[in-house]
């Protein structure tokens, strides 16, 4: 009975030492990620921990990542790591795993994006800076459609606006949750004089985010004055802020303007 045991313990030493030196990109491959939009440049280190370079989902580039695996869900046949992200948008840190239905969640999730430099939020969010903090058990993913969210979002645009804005606002922040597919980031926030400050801001992987925001209630000569030059529109007796979309290539206007000629 004690030569068996010894014999078991050392064959699942002989299991550790020889996942330790699956390298990660065979990991994440075996795992199904690659067949869910996922792609990388390059893939360092092994399936214990190492890291991915220009990290890529359904098409869109979210920057590099440090992955350190998770063993406690290995028993359930899941890999999961714990993920720490740096992109062009911000950075953050999440427990994530992939399955073969097309399924990516992200657990205990602390996620910074820097509206600076997100290149649709309105100008003058750019110029005096902003970010959005999400944090929440999950975010969980089918494809690039969002099916579960659940968190928190918080903001800090209105302090770093006052200039603009006024002084004086509760803070700014609003309940996750999927809407028709996007991951739906809501802020709300109303400050002593009646005037209320609401943004949506909707993403999904792989598609381009959308930004909204309104202001509505009572709003001050001086506000009033103040938001048209930072791009708000008035609606009704609301302002309201759509970022444009875009301009096309050149390339492609003459591609759209040609005319068809049948064969």
């Amino acid at each position: 009975m004690i030569r068996f045991l010894f014999v078991l313990i050392l064959l699942v030493i002989a299991g550790v030492v020889g996942l330790a030196f699956v390298p990660l990109a065979t990991a994440l491959k075996l795992s199904g990620a690659a067949d869910n939009g996922v792609s990388w440049s390059e893939a360092r280190g092994t399936i214990f921990s190492g890291g991915l370079d220009n990290l890529t989902v359904n098409g869109t580039n979210y920057g590099n990542a440090d992955l350190t695996l998770d063993p406690s869900t290995l028993p359930k046949g899941t890999l999961q790591y714990v993920v720490d992200w740096t992109g062009t948008h911000g950075q953050g840190t999440a427990k994530v795993s992939v399955d073969q239905g097309r399924t990516v969640t992200l657990t205990d999730y602390v996620i910074n994006l820097d509206l600076e430099d997100y290149e649709r939020a309105a100008k003058w969010i750019r110029q005096a800076g902003g970010k959005i903090k999400l944090e929440g058990p999950m975010i969980q993913f089918r494809g690039s459609e969002c099916v579960l969210a659940e968190g928190v979002a918080t903001s800090d645009v209105l302090d770093r606006n006052r200039e603009i804005l006024g002084s004086g606002w509760s803070d700014l922040r609003g309940e996750i949750s999927c809407d028709e597919g996007k991951l739906l980031v809501p802020l709300e926030s109303e400050n002593a004089a009646g005037t209320r400050f609401s943004a949506s801001l909707r993403v999904a992987p792989g598609s381009p985010g959308k930004f909204e925001a309104r202001i509505s209630g009572r709003i001050s000569r001086a506000l009033g004055f103040a938001l048209p030059i930072a791009g708000f529109a008035r609606e009704g007796d609301a302002f309201v802020y759509i970022p444009k979309a875009k301009p096309k290539p050149a390339t492609e206007q003459v591609a759209e303007a040609a005319p068809v000629v049948p064969e």
